[in-house]
């Protein structure tokens, strides 16, 4: 019988461990499977009865005795692993390495999500096992991570048609809904961080507000998207974020219309007329928000007449001379801003990381206006000046004419007195056009609280260059805080970062030599020497 007592042995151990698999992933073991495990178990403890000698004499065995060690060690390394599984599903975490924080939620995204009153709800309407549900998912992870009031729900539009038909379904590519109370916003092409933040951004935000930028003297373009000089691509930005971006011409309208929020004058050609400035003036004493970006050269008497905010624009170039503030390749008209570069303000809350700017001219503080606030935000290193007397044959250098040393390049004005701020005199009679008559100072209405922002580069927002460095965030975070949207201050997701790694020749061979040579060599030198002495044994 003893002979023959290995079978039981080897049946029940079967039959257990099956039992035990089958246990693992039911809520609740039916009569059957527990007859059969118990079944299992009498055969396993019959057989170490029948055969407890010959057991024992395994058991004192060298063979059972390493064996025993790698069981031990095995269960260790299971009993570690699970043990670790456990800790990461209840405290799960997420962490990015990359240098670029690329997988790493942005600071507005989370500030969007702290910033939540209500529930939103997420309905994802993908095919089942495609690709882009299994990165949306990860993403909305991300979301959920940060303790956001987020209910995600994924749904088949083919298996649920019904749900799909009452959302309107229409896509095989993907869809995603959101709601909240009887808002709704929809993503039916991009999935990724920026477009569901801003969705909901445009989901929350109770106001649209209304963005006019000036039109009539060759502004930048606010509607072209692909040539290198328009300023489509950051106008597209804010149009996303729910601002209504339109164009105005002050001449026609006889002034700023009513219901423009923001004002944004970006780099015109040719001087405004007299009436112009004195419309915007108008509206500055009225409480209103007016960025002005002006390259150098443009619009002298537009340059001039900033002064009435307290703005001093120079007829100059700004030029770096530090190295590390100087874009690789380019000349010194470039110029490369980082934190330091700022001083801080409500506008730059959180830092600003990296932006770029083509051929500045200086804009500080200028004469000083009773009821104005002036502060510089921005200047270059204390190596950099303004240079203005640029003549393209002899090689610039500062003199006694130029600002030497952390010249201003942006600058920002509020008015706490409207009172103080000088409307409609200087023009009166200079109009010549019809219907551009300049504001009678009497007419104006005045209201603290206006904002006047002066940069003096347009570059740095057009389409070349907007996505550079964090120029989109400069732009973006102005008009947020012009506006008093401080919650929308931050630095955003930057899709197109990615991390890279740069070597010179010497240091690519080098790699090449260790992979290739040196490490391969050295385990094959390891081999023949254990090789060599095991045959002296």
């Amino acid at each position: 019988m003893r002979t023959w007592s290995w079978i039981l042995g080897f049946i029940g151990g079967l039959g257990l461990l099956g039992f035990l698999v089958y246990a693992a992933f039911v809520d609740s073991i039916e009569p059957g499977f527990a007859a059969a495990g118990g079944v299992s178990l009498v055969m396993v403890a019959a057989w170490l009865i029948i055969d407890r000698e010959g057991v024992e004499q395994a058991l004192r065995a060298r063979g059972a005795r390493y064996t025993a060690t790698s069981a031990l060690l095995v269960v260790v390394a299971l009993a570690i692993a699970v043990a670790l599984n456990v800790l990461a599903v209840r405290y799960d975490d997420r962490l990015d390495l990359t240098a670029s924080k690329r997988f790493a939620l942005s600071d507005q995204t989370k500030k969007v999500l702290a910033g939540l009153q209500s529930e939103v709800q997420v309905l994802a309407f993908f095919p089942t096992g495609s690709p882009e549900r299994s990165s949306f998912e990860d993403l909305v992870k991300g979301y959920e991570a940060e303790g956001s009031t987020l209910k995600l729900s994924f749904h088949d539009p083919v298996r649920e048609p019904m749900l799909a038909e009452q959302h309107k379904i229409t896509s095989s590519w993907g869809t995603v809904v959101l709601l909240s109370g009887a808002n709704e916003q929809r993503l039916e092409s991009d999935f990724g961080e920026e477009a569901l933040t801003n969705a909901i951004i445009r989901l929350s935000t109770g106001t649209q507000h209304q963005l006019c930028v000036v039109t009539g003297h060759a502004e930048l373009d606010p509607e072209d998207q692909h040539d290198a000089t328009g300023m489509g691509v950051a106008m597209g930005r804010l149009t996303a974020q729910n601002y209504l971006v339109r164009t105005v011409n002050l001449v026609r309208e006889a002034g700023v219309p009513a219901d423009c929020n923001l004002v944004l004058l970006a780099d015109p050609q040719s001087d405004p007329f007299p009436a112009e400035r004195e419309h915007l003036a108008a509206y500055v004493a009225g409480g209103g928000s007016l960025i002005v970006m002006l390259d150098p050269t443009h619009a002298p008497e537009l340059a001039r007449d900033l002064d009435r905010y307290g703005i001093k624009v120079g007829d100059d170039i700004v030029i770096e001379q530090n190295p590390r503030y100087q874009l690789m390749g380019g000349d010194p008209t470039w110029l490369v801003l980082d934190d330091s570069s700022f001083a801080p303000h409500p506008m730059l809350e959180g830092g600003v990381g990296m932006v770029l700017l083509r051929v500045a001219r200086s804009v500080g503080q200028g004469s000083e206006r009773p009821g104005l606030q002036v502060q510089v935000l921005a200047r270059s290193t204390a190596a950099g000046w303004a240079e203005t007397s640029l003549d393209g044959i002899t090689t610039p250098a500062p003199d006694g004419l130029d600002i030497i040393g952390s010249v201003p390049l942006i600058a920002v004005a509020e008015v706490v007195d409207p009172a103080g701020l000088a409307v409609g005199a200087r023009s009166m009679g200079e109009a010549t056009l019809p219907g551009s008559e300049p504001v009678a100072e009497a007419e104006v209405v005045r209201e603290a609280g206006g904002r006047v922002l002066v940069i003096g580069d347009s570059d740095f927002a057009a389409n070349e260059l907007v996505q550079q460095g964090n120029n989109q965030d400069l732009l973006l975070n102005a008009v947020a805080w012009m506006l008093g949207e401080d919650d929308q201050i931050s630095i955003r997701p930057n899709p197109a970062a990615t991390g890279s790694l740069s070597m010179s020749l010497l240091q690519g061979l080098g790699v090449w030599l260790i992979c290739l040579l040196a490490v391969p060599g050295l385990a094959i030198g390891m081999a023949l020497g254990t090789w060599r002495s095991r045959r002296r044994l």
